[in-house]
C-alpha cells in the first residue's frame, strides 16, 4: 500500500506547532507575538483532513458489510485508545503525586467540574470528551481523539450503507457540520470539548473527498511542482494567520480550514517537488512516526515543567505567575524572567517531548496497533470460515431439494 511520506512529515511538523501553541499559553514566551504559533490550534484540522484522506485510501475498498465494519472499528480503536488511556493514567498518577505536595490551585484534584476532575475520567476513557459532557480536562488535547474515534465509526457506517459511494454523503456531512459550527459555536473552528465532534467530521470527510479527487487527478504531473508546493505552504500559512487573533478571537474564516488543508494534502500527496523530497529525509520521517505520541504526550510534559518551575520559584521566594493580555484576553502565565530563559525552557520541553514520544511509540503505540490488527485479522478469518460453512450448508440443502 502506498505511504504518503511527505504528508506523514507534515503531520509531525504540525504536531510540533501545536506543542509551541500550548507552550505559549503555559509559559510567557516571545513566540506569543507570532500569529502562526498563536493560531496553531488550527493545525488540528490538518490532522482531521489528513486522517480522512489516509483512512479512505487504506480502508474504503475493504468496508462492505457489518463484519468488515467491526474489524475496522477494532483496528481504529487499537490505533487510538491504548496510547490515550496510557497518557491518561500517567496524568492521573502525576496529579495524585502533585496533590500530596504544595501546588498551584490549577493542579487541584476535585470531585466536581474542574480541569482535574474525577468526573471526567470515565468520560475520557469512553472517548466521549468532545461532545460537551465536560469541559477541557486531564490531557486536554485528547478531545480530538474522542472526536476522531466516533468519526471513524461514522465513516465505516457510511461506507457500508452507501456501498462505498462517499462523495455526496461526505459533502453533505461537511456542509452540515460547518453550518452547525457557524451557527452554534462561539469560537467557530476552535471548537474542542464542546462541538469538537462536528469539527472533526467536517475535516475528516473533506479529506475523504480530497482522496477521491486524488484518485481522479493525482497521477497527473504537477507543473512547476516545487513552486506549487512552496505556494501552497505560503497560502496555508497566510490562511492560518488571517483566520484568528489567537484562540479567543477566532474569525468565521477559520471555518474554511478543512478546504485550505485539503488543498495542501492534494499537492503534497503527489510528492513531486523539492519540498516533498526534503520531507522524506529521516528526521522528518521520525517526526511523522512519532506525531501521535508527540500530540498526546506534550501536555503532560508541559504541566510537569510548569509544576517544577512553580516549586523551584516557591522555594526561592519568587512568584512566577503573571497576568498577560493576549489579544485583549487576560491569561495567567508562568514568567521565567527573560527571553533566553523562555527559549531554554522551550528547548527542554521539546527534547523531553521527543524522547518520551519515541518511547511511547515503540513501547505502547506500535505494539498496541499490531496486537489489535492481529485480532482484527483473526475476526476476518473467522468470518470467512463461517461464510464458507454457510455456503456448504446452502449447497447441501439445495442438492437435497
Amino acid at each position: 500500500m502506498v505511504r504518503f511520506k511527505a504528508l506523514d512529515a507534515w503531520r509531525g511538523i504540525c504536531a510540533l506547532l501545536v506543542v509551541l501553541f500550548h507552550f505559549c499559553f503555559v509559559f510567557r514566551s516571545p513566540l506569543m507575538g507570532t500569529p502562526i504559533v498563536t493560531n496553531a490550534f488550527l493545525f488540528v484540522d490538518f490532522f482531521f483532513v489528513l486522517s480522512g484522506f489516509v483512512v479512505c485510501h487504506a480502508y474504503r475498498d475493504r468496508l462492505g458489510d457489518a463484519p468488515s465494519w467491526r474489524a475496522f472499528v477494532v483496528r481504529r480503536f487499537g490505533r487510538l485508545w491504548p496510547l490515550h488511556a496510557s497518557m491518561l493514567a500517567l496524568f492521573i498518577a502525576f496529579i495524585a503525586m502533585v496533590n500530596l505536595l504544595p501546588h498551584p490551585e490549577r493542579f487541584a484534584f476535585t470531585l466536581g467540574p474542574s480541569e482535574y476532575s474525577a468526573i471526567a475520567i470515565p468520560i475520557h476513557l469512553l472517548l466521549l470528551n468532545a461532545v460537551d459532557l465536560h469541559g477541557m480536562a486531564w490531557n486536554a488535547p485528547s478531545w480530538s481523539i474522542g472526536a476522531e474515534f466516533y468519526t471513524y465509526l461514522l465513516f465505516g457506517a457510511v461506507c457500508v450503507l452507501t456501498l462505498r459511494r462517499l462523495s455526496l454523503p461526505g459533502a453533505a456531512l461537511v456542509l452540515a457540520s460547518i453550518g452547525l459550527l457557524a451557527t452554534v459555536s462561539p469560537t467557530y473552528m476552535n471548537s474542542t470539548a464542546d462541538f469538537g465532534l462536528f469539527r472533526c467530521v467536517a475535516g475528516f470527510f473533506t479529506g475523504v473527498i480530497a482522496y477521491r479527487l486524488h484518485e481522479m487527478w493525482g497521477h497527473q504531473r504537477l507543473p512547476l511542482a516545487t513552486l506549487c508546493e512552496a505556494g501552497i505552504v505560503a497560502l496555508v500559512a497566510a490562511f492560518v494567520i488571517r483566520s484568528s487573533h489567537g484562540p479567543d478571537a477566532v474569525r468565521a474564516l477559520s471555518l474554511a480550514a478543512p478546504l485550505a488543508f485539503a488543498a495542501a494534502v492534494l499537492v503534497f500527496a503527489r510528492e513531486q517537488g523539492a519540498i516533498s523530497r526534503l520531507l522524506r529525509a529521516r528526521p522528518f520521517a521520525a517526526l511523522g512516526r512519532w506525531s501521535y505520541s508527540i500530540y498526546m504526550s506534550h501536555q503532560l510534559v508541559l504541566m510537569a515543567a510548569a509544576f517544577l518551575a512553580w516549586s523551584l520559584a516557591g522555594a526561592a521566594g519568587v512568584a512566577l505567575e503573571r497576568e498577560v493580555m493576549v489579544e485583549g484576553h487576560a491569561k495567567t502565565l508562568y514568567d521565567l524572567g527573560g527571553v533566553w530563559q523562555s527559549h531554554a525552557a522551550l528547548a527542554g520541553v521539546l527534547l523531553v517531548v521527543l524522547a518520551l514520544s519515541a518511547l511511547t511509540y515503540s513501547r505502547i503505540e506500535e505494539p498496541a496497533r499490531l496486537a489489535f490488527n492481529a485480532f482484527a485479522k483473526r475476526m476476518e478469518r473467522g468470518e470467512a470460515v463461517r461464510r464458507a460453512f454457510a455456503q456448504v450448508r446452502a449447497r447441501r440443502v439445495s442438492n437435497m431439494t
